[in-house]
């Protein structure tokens, strides 16, 4: 395990097991941009359109997947930081053959119920056609999606942060290869996008399944007997994180049904692109929030309460340095950024632009609120960290976008992001001070 865990942390291992998940993130973060902008500029507006409306059938497949991914890294890492190396590794095997089995189970509910799925999601026409074009092929990459997830994280339990970015890099290199083969030379359509997701899940999973399989872990398969008291604590402690990426998908079903009346697919690719861009900035608090996780977790379990402190002072640091660069960014380079997916001069330009412009103020005060969250599981307690997640990922976006949609149509649209991050605000702050003596931490401490 990397030496972070028994010796001082300083500011040079620190970074240096952080960064990797970082990245990690937002090559993940890249891709979706990349596939987005693939689209966009392949096959065209409205085909971005159904990506958008098919999305929020990935967002409940990666909010269960990181549900169970994160709910039980975080208890597994307790128990590696406890000393009981036997019960981690039970139940890293548990949650191994559980993913599997959740994974099928969306893949086939998925095929049986399509035509229920398109027409929920609001798809008609020419929509609902590439929408049931992508999604029968997608699906096929569940049972990967799932398994993959549970190899990154406890790759990054296993103190070997690092091969994480190696995991998604290769995963984004090939889904972006074959989708630019299928959608180029072989005119598959939306069908050569969703080949390129399949291959790219099926890539991740080989890598890390690899890494555990060839490399020397202190993590290891074993026999196990069922424990469901341990399963279903998995999903407690990660229902935050379920909540972040099903309520992404959640909200972009809400967001599809205001917009496609304000604007037509016209406003839904805008919201598409919009909301992709505002991912990849909030992916590098994901990233943060991933790679310290394992560190509070061992720290807490291992009751050395002075170097989760030390974590503290350096992510107040990180927290207020990438928030004001990101806001700058937006303000700044709104017109740049957009233009990676489509030309100035459309409606789908200035809508876009407006957009990212907005969502300024959003990542100004949001990334307090992702560290939250990520911080509250990393304890084990997912039923706060899920509170904070379901505020300024679903139910305050939900009410922010009918509130200002109503109020002020399009403008309202592009406010909700940061109405959301505010109303979380106090939330936040208010679970700092009522779990600190629980959890020994102190946000006063922590020299740099």
């Amino acid at each position: 395990m990397s030496s972070i865990y028994s010796g001082d942390i300083t500011k040079k291992n620190f970074i240096n097991f952080v960064w990797p998940s970082i990245a990690m993130m937002l090559v993940i973060a890249l891709k979706y941009n990349i596939d987005s902008i693939l689209v966009a500029n392949m096959l065209g507006e409205v085909q971005l359109a159904a990506v958008g409306i098919a999305y929020p059938v990935q967002g409940l497949m990666w909010g269960v997947s990181v549900m169970l991914a994160s709910g039980s890294s975080a208890l597994v890492a307790i128990k590696m930081g406890e000393g009981d190396t036997p019960g981690a590794n039970r139940g890293f095997s548990t949650v191994c053959l559980l993913s599997i089995l959740i994974g099928f189970i969306f893949l086939f509910v998925t095929m049986i119920f399509m035509d229920h799925i398109v027409s929920f999601l609001g798809a008609e026409g020419e929509l609902a056609y590439h929408v049931k074009e992508f999604l029968r092929i997608f699906a096929w990459g569940f049972p990967a999606a799932f398994i993959g997830l549970i190899f990154e994280y406890f790759i990054r339990v296993d103190g070997r942060p690092a091969y994480t970015l190696v995991l998604y890099f290769s995963g984004a290199v090939a889904h972006v290869i074959v989708a630019v083969v299928c959608m180029g030379k072989f005119d598959m359509g939306m069908a050569g996008d969703a080949w390129g997701n399949v291959v790219g899940l099926y890539v991740t999973m080989i890598v890390g399944g690899a890494y555990f399989i060839f490399a020397k872990t202190r993590l290891k398969l074993c026999k196990f007997r069922t424990n469901w008291r341990f399963i279903g604590h998995c999903f407690v402690n990660g229902s935050s994180e379920m909540v972040s990426e099903s309520a992404a998908g959640i909200c972009m079903f809400f967001f599809n049904l205001i917009v496609i009346k304000l604007a037509g697919a016209t406003g839904v690719a805008a919201v598409n692109v919009v909301l992709n861009i505002h991912y990849f900035v909030i992916s590098i608090y994901l990233g943060y929030i991933m790679g310290i996780a394992p560190l509070i977790s061992y720290f807490y379990g291992a009751k050395e309460y002075k170097k989760v402190d030390r974590i503290i002072g350096y992510s107040k640091v990180f927290i207020v340095v990438a928030s004001i660069l990101s806001a700058i960014a937006f303000l700044v380079f709104a017109g740049i950024i957009v233009q990676l997916f489509e030309r100035p001069g459309s409606e789908l330009y200035e809508l876009s632009v407006q957009g990212v412009k907005c969502l300024a103020p959003a990542v100004l005060i949001g990334g307090i609120n992702v560290f939250a969250s990520g911080f509250f599981t990393a304890y084990g307690n997912g039923m706060i960290s899920a509170v904070i997640s379901a505020s300024r990922a679903l139910i305050m976006v939900i009410v922010g976008m009918y509130l200002l949609s109503w109020l002020w149509g399009m403008d309202g649209i592009w406010h909700t992001l940061t109405f959301a991050e505010a109303m979380t605000l106090g939330l936040t702050f208010t679970m700092f001070g009522k779990y600190k003596s629980r959890y020994k931490y102190n946000f006063g401490i922590g020299r740099l």
